[in-house]
């Protein structure tokens, strides 16, 4: 009996290591892993009109064109980088199975400047095609379309991530239908005037005097695909992408080609204080407003398939040299088919000084005159929508994080559409918006990778 007694509280103390080993180890792993959400959360939301040193925004400064026929240097893949291709499509990014989310984030960021993507929205209930603009203190700017809508897309706009009303959001008539045509999609900001127009038409119009808001901060561009009618969305958001998703086809959207042009010089934009307006905005070794004459220029050149140089500056070793390009994409075309050759042209700055005008980015009364807008759309307002961390979609143990389709909150059209791209644990270039839900989760959240 004493053998098999000293038999057991051997076997007993066995297991006691072994599990206080186990635990250890588990608690590791969650330590890692809340030190990774942790680290990414900070180096993803600093917004510099809440916290102080942020870190300047690479400027472009310049014009490019960028074709796709292979992988961007101004414009990285940064989720389910595997689903997406390059080819006589340009960059296909595709939706293969649930929680791919195949987003792209350009290098740099532009303070005012025009931005035309030549692009065919993926088909497929649910199924949601997003292009925006958006800075570091949350203004943004939207082309979005849903891959059960055959007829229209929409543009968007929000200003210092205020989501206090639902009627920014307005629809426009798109022929023939951009589910499986290429459409010409530009986007014109500047200080005195924010355009949203379809194949070299204007449809939409606003002022900075509108009293929503207007957007006037360092903005960089972001491009991406995800599952609106995903069943961990919100009832919503769900109705709001056309119905539920089902899984199994493969649902893509080709971007052909994309020009953006800078309106102003320099290495960094910088916030000089936390007012939000353009006239906080600095620009180290250059000026804000710098060059637009030059990239309306450039833009017209580069529209039309020629090449532009670029001039060696006094802010950067950008080297004199020609870049050209082999494809065009015409404002007016309403499809282009054409293979596209891999090039991205840029010119630099030549300073062009403009008169600045006034104009706060804090909130406008209800008093101020509204902007004039000039749509071929109506407008369209839309339930409240709430965050929550409720609705981030479970991820299975062999699913990345970044992976997830869904955002971290209840979206509608009024919705951010960084954050509706957002996974639960943002990508490290994600805004503060896209984080949102990331701040009230429990560590419980991730104990299901604790047992990879």
């Amino acid at each position: 009996m004493r053998g098999q007694g000293a038999s057991c509280s051997t076997t007993a103390a066995a297991i006691k290591r072994v599990a206080a080993a186990d635990f250890y180890i588990l608690l590791m792993k969650l330590v890692s892993i809340l030190a990774f959400a942790t680290s990414t959360l900070a180096a993803s939301s600093c917004n510099p009109l809440k916290a102080t040193g942020c870190p300047g925004n690479v400027a472009l400064a310049t014009s490019i064109k960028e074709d796709f026929a292979e992988s961007s240097k101004y414009f990285p893949i940064i989720k389910s980088e595997a689903q997406a291709s390059y080819g006589s499509d340009g960059l296909t990014l595709s939706i293969k199975k649930r929680f791919d989310n195949p987003s792209f984030k350009s290098s740099f960021y532009i303070m005012f400047g025009k931005v035309e993507v030549v692009m065919q929205a993926a088909e497929g209930q649910g199924i949601v095609s997003s292009f925006y603009l958006q800075s570091d203190d949350l203004d943004e700017i939207d082309i979005e379309m849903l891959g059960g809508d055959d007829t229209q897309f929409q543009s968007n706009f929000f200003s210092k991530g205020n989501v206090q009303t639902y009627d920014r959001g307005e629809f426009h008539t798109v022929t023939p239908n951009p589910l499986e045509n290429f459409h010409t999609y530009t986007i014109d900001w500047s200080k005195g005037s924010l355009t949203w127009s379809l194949d070299g038409q204007v449809v939409r119009t606003l002022l900075p005097n509108n009293p929503q808001g207007y957007p006037q901060t360092p903005m960089y561009i972001m491009g991406g695909i995800w599952a609106g009618g995903d069943s961990s969305n919100e009832p919503g958001t769900i109705e709001w992408a056309g119905g539920p998703t089902t899984y199994g086809p493969t649902y893509s959207m080709h971007i052909k080609s994309l020009i953006v042009t800078d309106y102003s010089t320099g290495d960094k934009y910088v916030y000089s204080n936390q007012s939000g307006s353009w006239q906080s905005i600095e620009a180290e070794n250059g000026k804000v407003n710098g060059r637009q004459n030059q990239a309306d220029a450039d833009f017209k050149a580069l529209q039309s398939g020629k090449s532009v140089e670029k001039e060696e500056t006094s802010s950067s070793s950008r080297s004199s040299s020609t870049s050209s390009t082999s494809s065009s994409s015409s404002s007016s075309s309403s499809s282009t088919s054409s293979s596209s050759s891999s090039s991205s042209s840029l010119s630099s700055s030549s300073s062009s000084s403009e008169s600045s005008s006034t104009f706060s980015s804090e909130k406008s009364s209800s008093s101020k005159l509204s902007s004039t807008i000039s749509s071929s759309s109506s407008t369209k307002i839309y339930p409240k929508y709430v965050v929550t961390s409720k609705s981030i979609p479970t991820v299975s143990a062999n699913e990345s994080t970044h992976n997830s389709t869904s955002a971290a909150h209840t979206s509608t059209p009024q919705t951010s559409l960084a954050a509706q791209t957002s996974s639960s644990i943002s990508n490290s270039s994600s805004s503060t918006s896209n984080n949102a839900a990331i701040i009230g989760i429990s560590p419980l959240v991730f104990l299901p990778l604790l047992l990879i």
